[in-house]
């Protein structure tokens, strides 16, 4: 006897329905197992979250390349790793662009950076460079024991399946020991994700489009943490837009309190009456921290658009092409 609700009963008949289809028009592309726990996160369409500029809905630039926000002139600290990625991960632009399943999805795959982030105070950016779709997108950390392989037959969300990673999805929900939790809006294509991982407080906090969005995980001291990334959707992409460091020191404390106090729409290097030398200084290492926040943007819902886990091969095309 079936005693599962009929609601669930109805989306798995959905699901396995779903999957035949796909079998028998794509014979030469194989099947990954679900994930049950992304049914209610998944969207087959591309999400319209808040990007950072407009590039992305000019459908008259035939060339979606876009440099909006990449204004960081600093060195990298670090890049995506060539050793320590998934195979279905193409690395682009001398290695800060990953494009994920370049021919089709067969399940879940990720990038670990170059080197851990060791500072106290550590801070990157990531770009949405393509739409962004499918069972999860994520962006977040793990120690050395986070496997960019394990899930590549599966459809999931990979950071923070297990207690060795902490993830945040495109859908805005936040996963460690693969408990989801509610955190902010969905982003999609163009929007430019910011991590800062405090290492001597053991906290991680996210950016979106360069605007706070708090603490989303705590207890993280003591750690040996790498920047990861991971998707399951067909030709989708991310690029590592910024990489900075900084030790915690009085300096920087001071900064993160005028930070608090002054309005996020004001540069604090320019409100303040600070020597040229000092405000270089501070421009270069901590603009992250004291640039003025952009004004939000919002975009309407599709009217079409829904939950499903039939995305990542039978839409490559009508995404991505």
């Amino acid at each position: 006897m079936n005693h599962k609700p009929k609601h669930v009963q109805q989306l798995q008949a959905t699901l396995a329905s779903i999957f035949d289809v796909r079998v028998c028009l794509f014979p030469f592309v194989s099947v990954a197992e679900p994930d049950e726990d992304c049914v209610s996160y998944a969207s087959a369409l591309p999400v319209k979250g808040e990007a950072f500029c407009d590039c992305y809905n000019n459908t008259s630039v035939e060339n979606k390349k876009c440099n909006c926000g990449e204004d960081c002139t600093a060195d990298f600290e670090w890049t995506w790793d060539s050793e320590v990625k998934s195979p279905s991960c193409m690395l682009l632009d001398g290695d800060k662009e990953v494009m994920f399943h370049v021919d089709y999805s067969s399940g879940t795959a990720a990038v670990r950076a170059t080197d851990p982030v060791c500072a106290d105070q550590n801070f990157w950016e990531i770009k949405m460079t393509s739409p962004v779709y499918g069972t999860d997108m994520m962006i977040g950390i793990g120690t050395t024991d986070t496997s960019v392989d394990k899930y590549s037959h599966t459809f999931c969300s990979l950071l923070g399946r297990d207690g060795e990673s902490w993830g945040l999805s495109y859908s805005g929900v936040l996963y460690h020991k693969g408990q989801p939790k509610k955190y902010s809006s969905k982003f999609g294509q163009g929007t430019i994700v910011g991590v800062h991982l405090d290492m001597w407080r053991g906290e991680l906090r996210f950016y979106k489009n360069r605007r706070p969005l708090g603490v989303a995980f705590t207890g993280l001291q003591a750690k040996k943490m790498y920047p990861f990334v991971s998707s399951t959707a067909a030709r989708s992409g991310m690029r590592v837009i910024t990489t900075r460091s900084f030790p915690s020191s009085l300096q920087f404390f001071c900064c993160r309190k005028m930070r608090e106090v002054i309005p996020d729409h004001l540069d604090v290097t320019e409100v303040m009456p600070l020597p040229p030398g000092l405000k270089h200084f501070l421009r270069y290492h901590l603009h992250w921290l004291l640039r003025a926040a952009p004004p939000a943007r919002f975009h309407k819902k599709r009217s079409n658009s829904y939950s499903s886990k039939s995305d990542e091969h039978v839409l490559c095309k009508k995404v991505c092409d």
